[in-house]
């Protein structure tokens, strides 16, 4: 093992976390890449290949059918990889102002403060049990129980709005209106959580979580290096770009476990998976027309 590599385990699978993951012999039979997103041409422009963008997809008890499931998944978010957006991608370039990531922390908190309560929409209707427990474990951590990924005794969206606060926005937030694109986005939850099938909800959490490590690390990257953000400022980010690798392998066993129990729903579920990432990714256009109509003014 490199001194600069870290061994985990997310949901009793090891893996070992370093900067070059598959060069290590130890994590071959554990970490399988996500091969669909990565040929997406706009991944080259990473600088690097990182763990967070490995994770073990395909367990060895997983079903044919599982990975099959898994692979049109992965190749349906790819479809929308957020790190392809102009809008992200001008943040990782330092072609952001302040403003633009002030009026971005405003906004995007919206989805933020919603998401446990997505979490506890969906929970209300299970029947007490694994996932139910999963769920439930989620929203503490948002809610920032003291546990292994939270921030204890502070919810996330309170760390978010340590970044918006880095970036001049005032914390109070509770009379900002968000834009349309949004409301668009924080109501697709909303009705995925409280109204989809439990595997419709489960492959929406793991379009978003799946792809928040990398995102998240990238973010924080660009905030340190092109906006010279303190610590405090890159929080948020810093957290999620560990605390979503487990997040999103939770959803990700989960849901193959619902499949293998319910096979009819896995149409429904890869609808309900392309049109998360999809919401996502307008959210980002409402964000990026705006910054765009702004400086055209």
């Amino acid at each position: 093992m490199s001194p600069t590599s870290t061994t985990k385990f997310f949901a009793h699978t090891q893996f070992i976390i370093s900067d070059d993951p598959l060069e290590l012999p130890e994590n071959k039979q554990f970490i399988r890449p996500m091969i669909p997103r990565m040929k997406n041409a706009c991944f080259a422009t990473l600088p690097e290949f990182r763990a967070s963008r490995y994770i073990d997809l395909f367990p060895e008890d997983s079903s044919m059918e599982s990975q099959q499931f898994f692979e049109q998944l992965e190749a349906q978010i790819a479809k929308y990889d957020l790190l392809c957006h102009p809008f992200y991608q001008a943040w990782a370039a330092g072609k952001l102002t302040s403003d633009d990531l002030r009026e971005y922390a405003q906004n995007y908190y919206h989805h933020v403060d919603a998401f446990p309560t997505y979490l506890a929409e969906l929970a209300v209707r299970l029947e007490n049990g694994e996932l139910r427990r999963a769920v439930l474990a989620n929203m503490a951590d948002e809610r920032g129980s003291d546990g292994d990924y939270g921030d204890a005794g502070r919810e996330h969206s309170e760390i978010w709005l340590d970044f918006a606060e880095g970036m001049g926005s005032t914390r109070d937030l509770r009379r900002h209106a968000a834009m349309p694109a949004i409301k668009e986005l924080t109501g697709f939850f909303h009705r995925v959580a409280s109204e989809g099938a439990p595997e419709e909800a489960l492959a929406a959490f793991y379009a978003y979580e799946s792809q928040v490590p990398r995102v998240a690390k990238e973010k924080a990257r660009g905030l340190q290096d092109m906006y010279s953000a303190d610590e405090k400022t890159r929080g948020y980010f810093t957290l999620h770009a560990t605390a979503d690798i487990y997040h999103s392998q939770v959803w990700r066993n989960q849901l193959a476990k619902r499949l293998d129990a319910n096979p009819e729903m896995a149409e429904k579920a890869l609808a309900a998976g392309e049109n998360a990432a999809k919401a996502l990714w307008n959210a980002l256009d409402g964000i990026e027309k705006s910054r765009a109509a702004k400086a055209a003014a």
